[in-house]
């Protein structure tokens, strides 16, 4: 396989995974809330309190963050403004 194929495969896979979050984001929320979490083949494979402690965790199972789609959800009474 090329290596652009590969990136495209990559590409489509971390959509999916999009897609899945936004489906179950209120099952997701329940679990994660003020969490981050890092999402591979439509399933949470690790999650953290803080985005320095999960980047520890996946090195340590040996994921490639480039290849995860990485979400948080922040707590209740927390407000961005963009």
């Amino acid at each position: 396989m090329e290596e652009k194929d590969k990136i495209l495969e990559h590409l489509r896979s971390i959509e999916e995974d999009s897609k899945w979050v936004s489906k179950r984001f209120d099952e997701l929320k329940e679990k994660y809330e003020g969490k981050v979490f890092a999402v591979k083949n439509k399933r949470v494979i690790c999650d953290a309190g803080n985005v320095q402690d999960l980047m520890k965790e996946l090195d340590e199972k040996g994921e490639d963050v480039a290849f995860l789609l990485i979400e948080s959800i922040p707590p209740k009474d927390v407000s961005f403004i963009l």
